[in-house]
């Protein structure tokens, strides 16, 4: 059965620029992560508080039971966001500064196929696009991470990035993607990274320089 040709559409207006979506960035995952945060913090110690101020005292003295689970629920929340989570966040976002440092969003990709990837040992499934540009041309299969990263009960995949996205950077190095239509950010590298070694080895010096200083020139997830 024949594939049901795409529809390319203009590009959208030009997205923020590289500079100022690296200056916001970090803001954004702290912005996340302090109320991944304080949602599990308010669960850990909230229960315990309303104990201590006996405020459930008499009648309400079941309530006590209804909400003590929530306490064991929170402090594991809060280790994992403070020594698993976070550690990691702050890994991405720094390679994701890096690269905007470098690179501006001057290539827009009109088409993305999202592919299916295999479910990680956390339980999100491993994200893969591949890109197309209006003259047919194919980028290599990459490999994603969105930063912030998404709950794992949220759909993995960013809302409109099947109409395009907005890139920076070097694709057989890595490269930063701007999703228009709900502003999420995504770090990308080549899916077959060992695969790309001699194309990167021919890029030349300047873009080798480049992908160096961008903190792509190896591989970040």
């Amino acid at each position: 059965m024949p594939e049901t040709p795409h529809a390319v559409q203009p590009p959208p207006p030009h997205p923020v620029d590289a500079e100022e979506m690296r200056k916001r960035l970090t803001s954004r995952v702290l912005r996340k992560f302090f109320g991944y945060g304080a949602t599990f913090a308010l669960m850990a110690v909230g229960p315990p508080l309303l104990v201590q101020s006996k405020a459930l005292d008499g009648q309400w003295h079941w309530v006590v039971y209804v909400t003590a689970p929530f306490t064991g629920v929170g402090i594991i929340g809060l280790l994992a966001v403070l020594f698993n989570l976070l550690p990691s966040a702050v890994v991405i976002t720094r390679a994701c500064r890096k690269a905007l440092r470098q690179y501006a969003f001057d290539e827009f990709w009109p088409q993305v196929e999202k592919k299916s990837g295999k479910r990680s040992k956390r339980g999100r499934p491993t994200l893969t696009l591949r890109m197309k540009n209006t003259e047919g041309g194919r980028s290599p299969l990459m490999q994603v991470i969105e930063v912030p990263s998404r709950g794992v009960w949220r759909d993995p995949w960013p809302e409109g990035i099947e109409n395009g996205v907005w890139v920076a950077g070097d694709l057989p190095f890595g490269a930063v993607a701007f999703v228009p239509s709900s502003g999420a950010l995504l770090l990308m590298r080549p899916e077959k990274w060992d695969r790309l070694a001699p194309e990167r080895k021919l890029a030349g010096a300047d873009r080798n320089a480049r992908a160096e200083r961008a903190g792509i020139a190896r591989r970040v997830f």
